[in-house]
């Protein structure tokens, strides 16, 4: 029963922008006169071509972002083929980190990856206690990610993103220990960030990924014949931090 147990208990280039200075040559020989730099016109001043210069983009908080996830998800479809995920855990708490770089005003990309407490179905978290085992499941995703913010700067900026990686999922029942790891084929993001100070913003975000487990972990893993399809959805907090 045990080894039925643990069988089943399962486991993200950059754009930098500068005004030149410009001069014209007086009537009368006079010395040029610099035009002040791009963006710096203030209270409404036009540039020399008679209209107000706003290339410059706002400040979004710098072009290093990094990102601190808290959530809850609840697993669909099947770990393997006619065995459902949520047959097994019922749900999880994901602590995540983004590391990203703005290439953009607008696009970020870099690396993603968290680290999740997975809490058991009742049936198989009340035969643990029926035999006194100690049963746990965890889950590490990784991988790279792109994201598209909308209102870099402004007091809401919402923002999407994809990413693809791997995914492991571990399992403990006693001493016996085994899992799953296979490749994460997307992991789609979408949310919004509210300004918070000029570098930190903080939001709701839900986050929907789609997997296969290819093979078990353990002592004995082999590469599994049969594989289905899984998906994770999500729904947390973010918060980031611009340098």
């Amino acid at each position: 029963m045990i080894r039925r147990i643990s069988s089943i208990a399962l486991g993200i280039a950059f754009t930098f922008t500068a005004a030149s200075a410009l001069a014209q040559e007086g009537a009368d020989g006079e010395q040029p006169a610099a035009a002040a730099p791009a963006g710096e016109a203030a209270d409404g001043q036009a540039n020399a071509g008679g209209a107000v210069d706003t290339s410059t983009p706002p400040d979004a908080g710098g072009k290093i972002k990094v990102g601190l996830r808290l959530g809850y998800t609840l697993p669909m479809g099947d770990a393997v083929k006619d065995a459902k995920l949520s047959d097994s855990i019922s749900g999880g708490v994901p602590i995540a980190l983004d590391l990203g770089y703005m290439v953009t005003p607008n696009i970020m990309v870099g690396l993603y990856g968290s680290y999740a407490f997975m809490m058991l179905a009742s049936d198989l978290s009340d035969a643990c206690d029926a035999r006194s085992v100690d049963c746990s499941v965890s889950q590490l995703r990784f991988g790279v990610q792109g994201q598209y913010q909308l209102s870099p700067g402004q007091s809401i900026n919402p923002w999407f993103g994809l990413g693809i990686g791997m995914e492991m999922l571990d399992s403990k029942v006693g001493d016996l220990k085994g899992g799953f790891s296979g490749f994460e084929f997307a992991n789609l993001q979408v949310g919004a960030d509210f300004k918070a100070t000029d570098s930190l913003g903080i939001g709701p975000f839900v986050g929907f990924s789609l997997g296969q487990y290819s093979s078990t972990t353990g002592d004995n893993g082999t590469d599994i014949e049969d594989k289905g399809l899984h998906q994770w959805l999500t729904i947390g907090v973010k918060g980031t931090l611009g340098f």
